[in-house]
């Protein structure tokens, strides 16, 4: 009796291992015609989805498809819309096959014959594939460049594992942290250990100040946020910004013109003490905060120019 038990709870623990994990897509077919698929609201199925995984999937907990995203364009990915997908089927051969439905316009192969195609799934309580063992995205360049009324962005990652895509935010001025646009990873299955570069234009008028960050988000919708680039208002001059100025809330930013240089930076406050020091500052554009009311100086030194600049500003009582 024991050694029954004991065999039935190794396989129940067995076989729970096994299932344990949500597998991700590693390739996938697009068939037209809806062959054996239902009706949906009197719409017949317009083709069939068939996704092969990279792990076993329980019966219990057969994916469902979250978005499809169409990366023929590596620089123009987007989402593919108004498509309804039907539950999936598991198959003798471990692969999940999908009914979709477009409604009367009736495109097949979603939309584009010669495609190519990412499907985001998810498994019961809408939880994501995870791969295992994955590391985060990795940036190596992010530059901000403004022209005229356009901002350039470029960024680069070194590795991206598990990774969805990116959305582009814009701060202007004191207000909030928007997001302008998302632009979906270019590596397969979200995976890649190359160098991977992206571009996006921004069409800004803005007079004043505007800041941009990536949020990269993971499959799992876990996300990180690069550093901050900052660009001038449109036909704003001058080599070194800092605004506000006066400051009321104890926060300046200092925003460099040259977005690629090394620079030696020194905070010093009404008595000439140096209050904080920077080396080899890369990022072009800098926050002081919790500063009390005061007359500032701060000291610029070019690494590569041996160029010096002084800027002066005033932070007001609170």
């Amino acid at each position: 009796m024991k050694k029954n038990l004991l065999l039935f709870l190794l396989m129940v623990s067995s076989v729970s291992f096994v299932f344990s994990q949500t597998p991700c897509v590693l390739n996938y077919s697009i068939n037209n015609g809806g062959g054996n698929c239902p009706d949906v609201g009197g719409t017949s199925a317009t083709g069939t989805i068939t996704l092969s995984l990279d792990g076993p999937v329980d019966p219990l907990n057969i994916p469902h498809i979250v978005t499809v995203f169409n990366i023929t364009d590596p620089q123009n990915q987007f989402e593919v819309t108004d498509v309804t997908y039907g539950s999936g089927i598991l198959l003798n051969n471990g692969d999940v096959k999908f009914c979709y439905y477009v409604g009367p316009a009736n495109n097949n192969n979603l939309g584009g014959r010669n495609s190519l195609f990412r499907f985001l799934i998810a498994y019961a309580g809408d939880a994501l594939c995870v791969q295992q063992g994955t590391l985060p995205v990795a940036f190596s360049a992010f530059t901000a460049t403004r022209s005229n009324s356009v901002v350039a962005l470029k960024w680069t990652t070194a590795t991206e594992s598990n990774n969805l895509g990116f959305e582009i935010q814009r701060l202007i001025g004191n207000g909030s942290w928007q997001t302008v646009s998302f632009i979906a990873s270019q590596a397969a299955h979200g995976n890649s250990a190359s160098d991977l570069t992206y571009t996006y234009t921004d069409q800004n008028q803005t007079k004043g100040i505007s800041q941009y960050r990536i949020k990269q988000i993971d499959i799992d919708q876990r996300y990180k946020y690069s550093e901050i680039r900052a660009v001038r208002g449109d036909n704003q001059k001058g080599k070194t910004i800092v605004y506000p100025n006066p400051s009321s809330d104890g926060r300046v930013n200092i925003i460099f013109n040259d977005a690629s240089g090394i620079r030696d930076i020194s905070l010093i406050d009404m008595s000439g003490r140096v209050i904080k020091q920077m080396k080899g500052v890369t990022n072009n554009n800098i926050l002081f905060e919790n500063l009390t009311a005061g007359i500032y100086t701060v000291r610029i030194v070019n690494n590569e120019t041996s160029e010096r600049e002084v800027q002066k500003f005033v932070v007001n009582k609170r």
